[in-house]
């Protein structure tokens, strides 16, 4: 046997390196693979084609907004407007001034388009909470619904069912579908 085995080495030695090279190379692509899923954001293995927005950043002093919402609007800058209005309409709240935060709660809205979902979707619930405390709980629900809905598209799902969980609490139907708003 070991006069077989002798003859034949060569031809082993061979054979095992390619299995062992198939066995590596088959592992590495495993990880490659599983690597470059996990290196992309789920939102772009979702959605790769749509645009994203800047991620928003939030300031709540009402002196330092105003002065950076000056400054975008007087240079053409529309894509930080719907953040700005959202937290200077939290400014406004946190003062007390609910006719004001309003205001800038709806300009945060109609700014946000497509791009700022996020910002739609905190807007949508703070004009839903000011309804709600200020005796409207039919519109209170529309705004929640839109909330509710942007976060399912956002792929946000704690906020979701943070916002169903809010409906539910308040009696708003969760199965509307809203058409004209």
């Amino acid at each position: 046997m070991r006069e077989l085995l002798a003859e034949h080495a060569t031809i082993i030695w061979i054979g095992a390196g390619v299995v062992v090279g198939l066995v590596l190379i088959i592992i590495a692509a495993r990880r490659r693979r599983s690597g470059a899923a996990e290196a992309l954001p789920q939102t772009a293995v979702a959605q790769p084609s749509v645009a994203r927005a800047p991620e928003p950043k939030i300031i709540l002093d009402a002196a330092a907004l105003s002065a950076e919402l000056a400054d975008a609007e007087a240079n053409g800058r529309k894509d930080r407007l719907p953040t700005l209005y959202l937290s200077l309409a939290r400014c406004r709240l946190e003062a007390g001034e609910t006719d004001e935060a309003e205001a800038f709660l709806r300009k945060s809205i109609l700014g946000a388009g497509t791009l700022h979902k996020q910002v739609h979707a905190e807007a949508r619930l703070a004009l839903g909470d000011l309804a709600h405390a200020g005796g409207d709980p039919t519109t209170a629900c529309e705004h929640w619904q839109i909330a509710r809905a942007l976060f399912h598209e956002l792929g946000k799902k704690p906020e979701h069912e943070a916002t169903e969980s809010r409906m539910l609490r308040n009696g708003c139907p969760t199965d509307w579908v809203l058409t004209d708003f």
